[in-house]
């Protein structure tokens, strides 16, 4: 599909800093990519607001422009996505750059989801493999499991930023959760980047995938 046209949707706000050399990839292989954040036209008090209750355990972690790293109610966010979504029909393909379970709740005929495309990807892979999860934040330990443990697989989760990134304490995860008996480690969010996953897999038994390098593999493939 040589004219496709792709956008590139963040949750938070575009252009994503951490992501601009893999998006830069994109366009030196010929993609037509086009960023776009749904949280762009936000103030900073419109964008507090969408911030999770303490009571609530579906919270998703993003970036702003200025690199700082929000905690946002999934609830809430939705009708913004939607509006960002419509507003981009016009794309070939959307991809919205977020591994969380938003299945059966967007219903965009080009959309790309990374959740969708990652656990199809592992099922391919293996239907009874022990999966280690490392997520931004320890309360998203509960939608992150439900979402791999719909898909069949016995999951371990453990909490790791890649917007705080310390490689210390995302390779003693790492270690924790393959001593715990995963046979694959997942680094489960869109800002987990290749150079993070090299940094470990050298000191691990197991395979480490990034949904990052994973889903724009797939993405140049289909265009």
């Amino acid at each position: 599909m040589e004219n496709s046209k792709i956008a590139i949707v963040t949750i938070g706000q575009a252009p994503r800093k951490d992501m601009a050399e893999d998006i830069q990839q994109l366009r030196h292989g010929g993609l037509h990519v086009h960023e776009f954040g749904v949280l762009d036209s936000l103030s900073p008090s419109e964008i507090a607001a969408l911030s999770p209750s303490q009571e609530e355990t579906d919270v998703l972690v993003t970036l702003l422009a200025n690199s700082q790293q929000v905690r946002l109610s999934k609830a809430k966010l939705m009708p913004y996505i939607q509006q960002c979504l419509h507003d981009l029909q016009d794309f070939t393909w959307i991809l919205l750059m977020c591994t969380g379970d938003f299945a059966n709740k967007l219903s965009v005929k080009n959309l790309l989801l990374p959740d969708r495309m990652m656990t199809n990807l592992v099922k391919g892979l293996h239907t009874e493999l022990a999966i280690g999860l490392i997520g931004p934040e320890p309360e998203q330990q509960i939608t992150v499991a439900e979402k791999w443990q719909k898909a069949h697989f016995d999951v371990h989760y453990s909490a790791s930023s890649p917007y705080r990134f310390n490689a210390h304490d995302l390779l003693a995860k790492a270690q924790q959760l393959e001593s715990d008996g995963a046979d694959l480690l997942i680094l489960d969010c869109m800002g987990y980047s290749t150079p993070m996953k090299n940094m470990i897999k050298h000191q691990l038994n197991i395979p480490v995938i990034v949904p990052r390098e994973a889903v724009f593999t797939i993405l140049k493939a289909i265009c």
